[in-house]
């Protein structure tokens, strides 16, 4: 059963710039001082696929809960192969 399509928004980058997969689990993500830490980047290439859920009645949620200062931001990105 097909109810839509999806299409990527951005590239789920390791902190090493390593790509992780969309169809991997939460535990190929690597954990950064106790935080489980994604770099998002523009995508490659346009991709898209079908909007099935595996899990139908287990909702999907995000929240965003606050935004990182500036000071922040810089913190994490030195977790990153994009440091300076």
């Amino acid at each position: 059963m097909t109810t839509g399509c999806t299409s990527a928004l951005c590239e789920l980058l390791a902190p090493d710039g390593e790509r992780i997969w969309s169809e991997g689990l939460p535990d190929g993500i690597p954990v950064v001082a106790g935080y489980r830490l994604l770099v998002l980047d523009e995508p490659m290439y346009p991709r898209s696929w079908n909007g099935d859920r595996f899990f139908p009645k287990l909702p999907g949620t995000a929240e965003l809960t606050r935004v990182l200062s500036a000071d922040e931001v810089q913190t994490w990105f030195t977790y990153t192969c994009w440091t300076s």
